[in-house]
């Protein structure tokens, strides 16, 4: 009882990150329980591509919301479950230490840049790609870079979730078939973005109307690049066609 206590207290406390959490867990059981055949390997590439995962070809060609949709969709029971405890232990905390909508904002963003970079990497590949890997990512190393723009001492940052959630997260790579390049375009965005917001909120204050805003510039900033390369590297039109 005292550990579903704890576990309440900490949903209550960190309100994003159980959303997302009961987010993913939803999608996966919704898309599982209508599409019981997805249990059924030779037919696995059809159903995630169904229910939103990302391959290249098909982001390029015009359905730039996989990048976005792909963020919900897991492989398996264990793929899932190993990337919610893995957000569940540094969500908690980064979570407390700034706004939300900047927690959500560098979640959000660190996983359609892990997509895009995926995409890149796979244009000339039919490689589908799913999993919140990346924008956990993203948030791991959202709360290092935080760690070291506001502590004084190494000693004080939070080791063990950080490490915790790496083994959980980015051990994953190990595994065939996890696309590596996501999880790496993902934490260097988490990184960047948490390392410029925490030096905004270290130099504006926490819940400053200049803050926030500021915050808000570095998120459209970020989209505009977002944009940016994805017409880049957008499919010309009569191949497109091929795809949709």
């Amino acid at each position: 009882m005292t550990i579903l206590k704890n576990l309440i207290y900490l949903g209550r406390q960190t309100k994003v990150t159980s959303l997302l959490i009961i987010i993913n867990i939803v999608w996966f059981a919704i898309s599982r329980l209508s599409y019981p055949l997805s249990f059924v390997d030779s037919l696995n590439g059809i159903f995630f591509i169904r229910w939103g995962a990302d391959v290249s070809q098909l982001t390029f060609s015009g359905q730039y919301w996989r990048m976005f949709t792909c963020l919900f969709m897991h492989v398996s029971i264990t793929h899932l479950a190993m990337n919610m405890l893995a957000l569940f232990s540094v969500g908690n905390i980064l979570e407390r230490q700034i706004p939300w909508f900047a927690f959500l904002g560098i979640y959000i963003l660190s996983g359609i840049i892990s997509s895009l970079t995926s995409d890149i990497a796979t244009i000339n590949n039919n490689v589908i790609s799913c999993g919140a890997s990346g924008a956990i990512l993203g948030i791991i190393s959202a709360l290092l870079a935080y760690s070291l723009v506001n502590r004084e001492s190494l000693k004080e940052m939070p080791v063990r979730a950080i490490i915790v959630s790496l083994i959980l997260t980015a051990g994953l790579g190990l595994l065939p078939s996890i696309n590596n390049m996501a999880h790496l375009g993902g934490a260097l965005a988490g990184f960047i973005l948490g390392a410029l917001i925490s030096l905004l909120i270290k130099w504006f204050y926490f819940s400053t109307k200049l803050t926030s805003f500021l915050i808000s510039i570095v998120f459209i900033a970020t989209t505009g690049c977002i944009y940016l390369v994805y017409e880049h590297f957008k499919l010309p039109e009569i191949i497109q066609q091929i795809y949709n």
